[in-house]
């Protein structure tokens, strides 16, 4: 029997090391696409005359959306006023997120030139 430690095909070391990487961005999104669903409707019901009455917070609450169209959780409210306080949300965060992304980018990008820049060496032979 072949030594699986061996194999120069192996992806991972032992352990399930590479696994958890890979559902870390599902154990965020989901929760976080739960949240902005739940509020962005709520919201497009709020602001339509619908009140304040969102329904439970729950992965129950995504299953009736698909199941049964806005109407499941929010009755009496037009899908657009939903669809459009979701899509409102969903764009503050993606704006948010952006200006994050390119702000921390500039912050790396000055931080890593200060410590790639050498400092100047005499150079020999040279009048100074």
């Amino acid at each position: 029997m072949a030594d699986l430690e061996q194999h120069e095909n192996r992806p991972y070391e032992r352990g399930a090391s590479g696994f958890v990487p890979r559902l870390m961005p599902l154990m965020v999104l989901a929760p976080t696409a739960l949240a902005a669903v739940w509020l962005g409707g709520s919201l497009g019901a709020a602001v339509v005359g619908g009140g304040w009455n969102p329904p439970p917070i729950a992965p129950d609450s995504l299953y009736d959306l698909v199941r049964g169209g806005t109407h499941a959780l929010w009755p009496g409210t037009p899908t657009g006023a939903v669809v459009a306080g979701i899509a409102a949300l969903a764009g503050v965060l993606f704006g948010l997120a952006a200006l994050g992304f390119f702000a921390a980018d500039q912050v790396v990008a000055s931080v890593s030139s200060r410590r790639a820049a050498p400092t100047a060496a005499p150079v020999d032979g040279a009048d100074g």
